[in-house]
């Protein structure tokens, strides 16, 4: 084994260091008399075990948890179900939200981010998620059509799949609003792509000041400047585009911006395989080092945050949530989303000897996803508490066992289909 796996974990022992902090500790619980006491649901157990992704019944999950915790031959039950519900009202979901901070601080500190042109490849996307029929949740989080739904929105690094910011809100939030929300959190040097429904005067003033870079896909009548681009044939302009809209001229003015200083533009044409017209909108004004050629791939990598939706939403069951109070559902949301970047995490720095030992094949080929993250259940635990470079070896093996095919440049016509089963809340699968 190379010495990639092995710095993964070393990554991992760092964050869970923290878990012992007293600092750390006071910082995320919520009260602070809490995790004072020595009990079987310490902080650390509960984050490991939320961690853990409990999918089925809780006390199916938890007796597994710690009989993988204690190294104990048989299943014994240590705790409830019961008290793991009022334990867990302890702990802040903030604490997921600041151990995914301390994972891309190390990171960067082992110079794993990757960057395009010189920047950071960022990307801003939404989604709704489905919640249980609670009246806290709904009044929390807020409705759509009589049901409780929040609205999630996700700063993602594009070239590493990690998620670097995650919103969990009320839908009255606007797409545009999470995008202002997400800024302070994207690193300096980058480069944000959105898609049409973020485009704003306000936001585009918002991003220069933030000193943020940014390409937008535009609609063709978004504004007079931009149907006199689509109108002109030209395929790469420098325009000036000034605030006219009402609505955007008092959110300038609530957000301290001026609405009458005029913005320069690039806008793009790009001609998809199907024959239509989009126009792309960026800050990148120099078309030497960034000529109009690089910017319908540049744009298309934007896919990558929508399937990653379909990881959270299909492969981590993030609507299947192991609670049915606003605390569960936030800790589960932001445990989901480390997970995930562990996992991916372990998965890229896997990846030069996977594509040395299938160099002779045909396609490329990556680790699985799916695989990777059903590997880590009970192992990452038993990989923090026992530390072992047999148990270790054995995971990298599963992993690297576990692999499919990459085919660039496929693309799929969209359907309507029927909607996704929800499933009932009430009943859990077992294991």
């Amino acid at each position: 084994m190379t010495t990639q796996p092995r710095s993964w974990l070393k990554i991992v022992h760092k964050l869970t260091n923290l878990l012992s902090c007293p600092d750390f500790i006071a910082q995320h619980r919520t009260h602070p008399k809490h995790f004072t006491r020595k009990r079987h649901l310490t902080f650390r157990n509960l984050i490991l075990f939320l961690l853990n992704q409990p999918k089925s019944a809780l006390q199916t999950e938890l007796d597994a948890f710690f009989q993988t915790l204690n190294g104990s031959a048989f299943e014994t039950q240590v705790v409830t179900a019961q008290a793991f519900s009022k334990a867990r009202q302890k702990l802040s979901a903030s604490v997921f939200e600041a151990l995914n901070s301390a994972l891309h601080a190390q990171m960067d500190e082992l110079g794993l981010h990757k960057t395009w042109q010189g920047l950071r490849l960022l990307a801003v996307d939404g989604s709704s998620m489905h919640l249980p029929l609670e009246d806290p949740l709904a009044r929390h989080f807020g409705t759509h059509n009589g049901l409780p739904v929040a609205r999630v929105s996700v700063l993602q690094d594009l070239l590493s799949d990690q998620a670097l910011h995650t919103l969990l809100i009320t839908p009255d939030v606007d797409e545009r609003g999470c995008a202002s929300m997400h800024l302070k959190h994207a690193p300096d040097h980058s480069l944000i792509l959105f898609d049409r429904g973020y485009p704003a005067h306000w936001l585009f003033v918002e991003l220069q000041r933030c000193e943020q870079q940014f390409l937008m896909r535009l609609t063709l009548t978004h504004s007079r400047e931009v149907r006199a681009f689509v109108d002109s044939g030209k395929d790469d302009d420098t325009v000036s585009m000034t605030c006219r809209s009402r609505l955007s001229r008092q959110v300038c003015r609530q957000s301290g911006l001026d609405p009458d200083t005029p913005l320069r533009i690039r806008l793009i044409r790009v001609t998809l395989p199907t024959g239509e017209t989009e126009v792309l909108a960026t800050s990148l004004l120099d078309t030497e080092a960034f000529p109009a050629e690089l910017f319908a791939d540049l744009y298309h990598r934007r896919w990558g945050i929508e399937t990653d939706y379909r990881r959270l939403k299909q492969t981590l069951t993030l609507e299947n949530v192991s609670g049915r109070t606003v605390c569960a559902v936030q800790q589960d949301i932001h445990a989901c989303q480390l997970l995930k970047n562990l996992a991916l995490l372990m998965q890229a720095l896997q990846q030069p000897d996977i594509e040395r030992k299938t160099a002779h094949r045909k396609l490329a080929w990556k680790a699985n996803f799916t695989q990777g993250v059903s590997r880590l259940k009970h192992t990452l635990v038993a990989l923090l508490v026992r530390p072992s470079r047999e148990a270790l070896d054995n995971l990298c093996r599963l992993i690297g066992n576990s692999l499919s095919a990459v085919r660039p440049g496929r693309s799929c016509p969209r359907r309507r289909k029927r909607p996704a089963a929800k499933g009932c809340e009430g009943y859990k699968p077992t294991r």
